[in-house]
């Protein structure tokens, strides 16, 4: 009786697992055929050493002109922005700040029913047999010894390597001073506002200790699962950090659980990398009860709701500058204190790239 139990369940199991996996596919198509393209080439081409970013955006006004500038200068090939029905000019600025370098198309499906479906449709579309990485408007990316190692070197290192993913954790950012409660309408020079972190209430899992991640085979032990932070800290509930937003899309590897946080069968390198994440600036509280109210990140409702409530609880505002912070000088002083990982391979592979580099100046 028991082992029929078992057939039936697993009968089901993979029966739901093809009729989401079919959902998914007709939901993807569903997205390409609403998508209206308003700005730059429809087709990128890149090479395995280049890196195109992809993004979802509504109303990031903000957050625009400090986007374009980090990545751009970062060394990306191309940015392209999918609008889900921006009414504060986000296309026009990014139009104007990315020129040539940035494609902006729209959509105007519901993003709390579309959110992960969209970020698979722009992964599937631009980044197919190459690196692509998918950030969200409030997160700037960065990666161990970028002072010394090129963008190209980097992605380089990880195709002789064959890894499929990489690690990347969420570091939030804040400010020494107290935050406006009004969204503000221009543009915000992020990295220079919000210079603080604390990573004093980090909490730090196996890797391996969840079923859907066994299927990875990772090069680096190391590297942990990090969960909490400033935002536990300050609202009591417990946040993921942990993403695999830079991935190369070999058809094997693939986001699960509705978004960017797990992943299966890849090859996850033997370094970490960096999120710096801006969403403790002007306009939380705004932003947080706007979420709260509509219900505007599906499986993230709870802890919007939470947000709202302790910020309601201390009348707006609650003291993000614990005697924890610190500012940051650069992204090498993450691996000092252990929030970034790299392994010894990495860490001799990045002194030969310094010595080239000071060789051919």
């Amino acid at each position: 009786m028991t082992h029929l139990s078992n057939l039936y369940k697993s009968a089901f199991l993979k029966l739901k697992t093809f009729e989401d996996l079919v959902t998914r596919r007709v939901q993807i198509l569903l997205v390409g055929l609403s998508v209206r393209h308003l700005h730059g080439p429809k087709k990128i081409a890149y090479g395995l050493d280049e890196l195109i970013v992809v993004c979802v955006v509504r109303n990031g006004r903000p957050y625009i002109k400090s986007f374009i500038d980090h990545y751009l200068y970062l060394g990306v090939k191309h940015i392209v922005f999918l609008d889900n029905g921006s009414e504060d000019c986000t296309t026009d600025v990014a139009v104007a700040q990315g020129q040539e370098r940035v494609t902006v198309i729209q959509t105007k499906l519901p993003f709390k029913k579309y959110e992960f479906v969209m970020k698979q449709y722009l992964i599937s579309r631009f980044g197919k047999g190459r690196w692509s990485l998918y950030v969200d408007i409030d997160e700037l990316f960065d990666y161990p010894y970028s002072d010394i190692v090129s963008l190209g070197s980097l992605l380089r290192y990880l195709n002789e390597k064959s890894y499929t993913a990489v690690v990347t954790q969420m570091l939030d950012m804040f400010s020494n001073r107290a935050l406006f409660d009004q969204v503000s309408q221009k543009d915000e020079p992020l990295k220079d506002l919000y210079k603080f972190y604390d990573i004093s209430n980090i909490k730090r899992e196996y890797y391996r200790s969840r079923r859907g991640r066994r299927s990875n085979t990772v090069a680096n032990d190391d590297i942990k699962i990090l969960k909490g932070g400033i935002r536990e800290t300050l609202f009591g509930t417990n946040f993921m950090l942990t993403k695999h937003p830079l991935l190369f899309f070999d058809g094997e590897a693939k986001h699960k659980d509705h978004g960017l946080h797990n992943i299966r069968n890849a090859r996850v390198a033997d370094f970490s990398c960096v999120l710096y994440h801006y969403k403790l600036v002007d306009g939380f509280r705004e932003r947080v009860a706007q979420a709260a109210r509509q219900e505007t990140y599906a499986r993230a409702t709870h802890q919007y709701k939470k947000c709202h409530e302790v910020l309601e609880q201390n009348a707006g505002s609650v003291r993000i500058m614990q005697a924890t912070a610190r500012e940051l000088g650069s992204v090498n002083e993450l691996i000092d204190n252990g929030f970034l990982i790299v392994s010894d391979e990495y860490r001799r592979w990045a002194e030969v790239e310094k010595e080239k580099r000071t060789a051919s100046s």
